[in-house]
């Protein structure tokens, strides 16, 4: 079932990875990117990170952005 995503749904990191490559989206991700797997009241997602890769148990935010002509879930994490 999918999740209904607001902007500022909390959210913590269940996982994440870098990927050593260009990303697929223009203007994002130029020389490799992260990807979170973050749980949330409503279920977990797969969104891609901005700012370095997250460990897991880092909280922090979802916000949907546009990226060229693509809209995103971003995560946010909380500062330390």
């Amino acid at each position: 079932m999918p999740v209904d995503v607001s902007d500022g749904l909390t959210a913590t990191v269940w996982s994440a990875t870098f990927v050593p490559a260009k990303s697929p989206i223009p203007g994002y991700g130029e020389n490799g990117y992260s990807v979170a797997w973050v749980d949330t009241d409503g279920g977990r997602l797969q969104v891609l990170v901005s700012g370095p890769r997250p460990a897991p148990g880092t909280t922090g935010r979802i916000i949907r952005t546009s990226l060229s002509d693509k809209t995103v879930l971003l995560f946010h994490a909380e500062p330390a």
